[in-house]
């Protein structure tokens, strides 16, 4: 077992037990001062994993961001040679992903997430008992949960770059241009040119964030507009109806 499969499993089992998770970079800040107090409803940073409550730090969470779709053409495959059981276990292991970024305190699409969660645990549910009859019903919330999880990503990069916050924003944004790719194919929308083009712009952006390069905010935030409108067409041209 690698280190990223120890990862899946402890989180997975967290967000089975309904229990919050708070990612966060850099070690925990000092406790803030009466004077620095967040303001009435404003969510404040846990100190240390209390009760109800797991503290992640953000690169342990971050790898984890391609893995979902490891486990769908992993269940696609065993659904392919009639082995219905072992494809419910990888669907089951792409929902626990899904819980697991839907438990974030900063969950940008927590409602999405949850229901693409919710469909792929019903449809493990119905593959334990050999009663799937088409690979559609696969490809379908696939295509959801990748949409789901694309939107996720996409308002994640927003919120990084906001927080000016190079390295995460570019996780993001390779996250959201491979989760929209994979939303498309799992629906079977052929992708156009111009599309293929803004999506490997900004995946390459990402990537090249990620090493620490420098960047040009205004060029980070074309990409993060070229990919929220790509959203919205995969969206509108029946990828998926999830928010």
């Amino acid at each position: 077992m690698n280190r990223v499969q120890a990862v899946i499993l402890n989180l997975a089992a967290a967000t089975m037990l309904a229990t919050p998770l708070w990612a966060q970079t850099g070690a925990p800040s000092a406790q803030p001062s009466a004077a620095q107090a967040p303001a009435a409803g404003q969510v404040q940073p846990p100190q240390s994993g209390g009760p109800g409550v797991i503290v992640v730090e953000e690169d342990v969470v971050l790898p984890l961001i391609d893995a979902p779709e490891q486990h769908f053409h992993a269940a696609q495959r065993y659904f392919a040679r009639g082995d219905q059981r072992d494809a419910a276990s990888q669907v089951r292991a792409g929902a626990a992903l899904l819980e697991l970024e839907a438990g974030r305190h900063d969950a940008a699409n927590k409602d999405g997430l949850t229901k693409a969660a919710d469909r792929l645990n019903s449809l493990a549910a119905q593959l334990a008992k050999g009663k799937v009859k088409s690979a559609k019903e696969l490809r379908a919330a696939f295509a959801q949960a990748d949409l789901a999880l694309a939107r996720h990503y996409h308002r994640m990069a927003q919120q990084s770059l906001e927080q000016n916050d190079q390295k995460h924003t570019g996780y993001w944004l390779e996250g959201a241009s491979n989760s929209i790719s994979d939303a498309a194919a799992w629906s079977g929308q052929k992708l156009k040119a111009g599309t293929r083009s803004t999506l490997n712009g900004a995946r390459t952006l990402g990537r090249k964030l990620q090493t620490g390069a420098g960047w040009a905010v205004d060029k980070v935030k074309q990409g993060i507009t070229g990919l929220g409108h790509e959203l919205d067409s995969l969206g509108s041209s029946g990828g998926s109806s999830s928010n």
